[in-house]
């Protein structure tokens, strides 16, 4: 199933998921909610698995912030795994018992790290929790030597995240500032897209150093104040 995501600025954003801009992966967003939600409200407590694969800087952080800011929203907590954990909390309420797992590729190094996450998977699993990792490549074009832990990736509900195009990024970027009180022009935006990176990642993390700065030297959003983050940056 390929879906295109609008996403938020990162783990304690105010904006979270229920502010994405709506896009044809309306379809995604409302399964991933209604998952969280049916743990929330103790309707549903087994274990689930979402696998979001995409190219780089089709926002798949993004969205694991967003999901990880909902279920905080909702009274609940998460746990973000990173490659070489084998263990996960014994404790806790099903919405707490949530796990983020951002670059598969990452625990795939090598064979110990792959029993390894397999193990992690399966004690996951016995909690009767719910996972949610990010890729960028499907589970069927990940080098995996071992056949079980690409069962059990393979098994998993599996979504792609396309890239936005321009003017998608162009909205998030709008909405995104309009929710911190910040005003972006077009002449702003033209100048952001045509001297920056254009990864949607990499353009909100430099939206919330414009913010901070804005607020610090009490200055509109301008075209100069931009270039002197930048050159700053660069010292």
């Amino acid at each position: 199933m390929a879906a295109q995501l609008i996403l938020p600025i990162g783990v304690d954003d105010v904006s979270g998921i229920d502010n994405f801009v709506d896009t044809p992966n309306s379809t995604l967003l409302a399964y991933l909610k209604r998952q969280l939600s049916q743990r929330a409200n103790g309707e549903f407590d087994s274990y689930s698995g979402v696998y979001l694969w995409g190219e780089a800087g089709s926002g798949k952080s993004h969205l694991l912030a967003a999901m990880s800011q909902w279920v905080k929203q909702n009274s609940g907590k998460t746990v973000w795994l990173e490659a070489g954990h084998t263990w996960v909390p014994r404790s806790g309420g099903a919405l707490s018992r949530v796990y983020l797992l951002d670059d598969v590729e990452s625990f795939i190094t090598e064979p110990t790290a792959e029993r390894d996450f397999l193990t992690l998977i399966e004690r996951i699993k016995q909690q009767n929790a719910m996972l949610l990792l990010t890729a960028e490549r499907p589970v069927k074009k990940l080098e995996i030597a071992l056949d079980d832990l690409s069962s059990r990736l393979g098994a998993l509900e599996c979504f792609e995240l396309l890239a936005l195009r321009e003017q998608e990024k162009r909205e998030v970027l709008r909405q995104r500032a309009h929710q911190r009180g910040i005003v972006l022009s077009e002449e702003v935006l033209n100048w952001l897209f045509t001297h920056t990176a254009r990864d949607l990642g990499m353009l909100l993390d430099f939206l919330e150093q414009i913010d901070v700065q804005s607020l610090s030297q009490k200055r509109r959003v301008t075209i100069p104040l931009i270039k002197s983050i930048l050159d700053a940056d660069r010292m």
